[in-house]
């Protein structure tokens, strides 16, 4: 049976930290009003979709100030942020708030969430989607496995940002989901158990995650 979240003081601060990057951005009316309804199902549907949709507004914040910091296109990580998890509304609740280990099914189940965002966001927000879609390509056993082509004609430079922006994502992603509560351990990570973490996950990109460390876009 469903659960209905409950708001709290700490949820309402975080979306009005949103609404200052969407003013800080210029962020049009219609944009911000199209994101919130991608976003209603997994904040109203259930405590389980809650969290999920709490993450994804931390993400979208975390990603935007990453291409602050790197003199990118930070709207487009702000959006993708937002939006990379809208599909887990679709994701069984009996999978998405299983604290045991997982099935092969259940770990199917979770992959589909990207392929469900991308749907859901690419004919309105096309460039975005092309980012949501390889928010888990860079990881050992990343998915999708096969990647539809490009929703339309781009330039070299533009795909190299799109790859560039989705791996920038995936960072900011992994580092929302270090924070949670070790569902295995019952406990929290400690800040520098998280850092240890990141510069293991992404080993290629030590010198970005010690940048972003120094610059307090993560902290210890």
């Amino acid at each position: 049976m469903a659960t209905r979240y409950k708001p709290n003081r700490g949820h309402a601060a975080l979306e009005r930290r949103v609404e200052r990057v969407f003013k800080a951005l210029r962020t049009t009316g219609r944009d911000r009003q199209a994101i919130k309804a991608f976003l209603a199902p997994l904040r109203t549907k259930d405590a389980v979709t809650h969290q999920h949709y709490l993450h994804s507004l931390r993400v979208g914040l975390t990603a935007e100030r990453i291409g602050r910091f790197m003199h990118l296109d930070s709207k487009a990580l702000f959006y993708a942020g937002l939006l990379h998890d809208i599909g887990k509304c679709q994701t069984p609740l009996a999978v998405l708030g299983k604290k045991g280990e997982w099935t092969r099914a259940d770990a199917e189940a979770i992959k589909a969430h990207v392929m469900d965002s991308y749907r859901m966001i690419r004919d309105r927000f096309g460039f975005t989607a092309e980012i949501v879609l390889l928010h888990h390509i860079f990881q050992a056993f990343g998915y999708p496995s096969v990647l539809p082509p490009f929703l339309r004609e781009y330039r070299e430079g533009a795909k190299v940002m799109i790859k560039l922006c989705g791996y920038l994502l995936a960072i900011a992603d992994v580092y929302d989901a270090y924070h949670r509560d070790d569902q295995v351990a019952g406990k929290v990570r400690s800040g520098r158990t998280i850092k240890a973490g990141m510069l293991k996950h992404f080993v290629d990109q030590r010198k970005l995650i010690e940048d972003l460390y120094e610059a307090g876009i993560f902290t210890v």
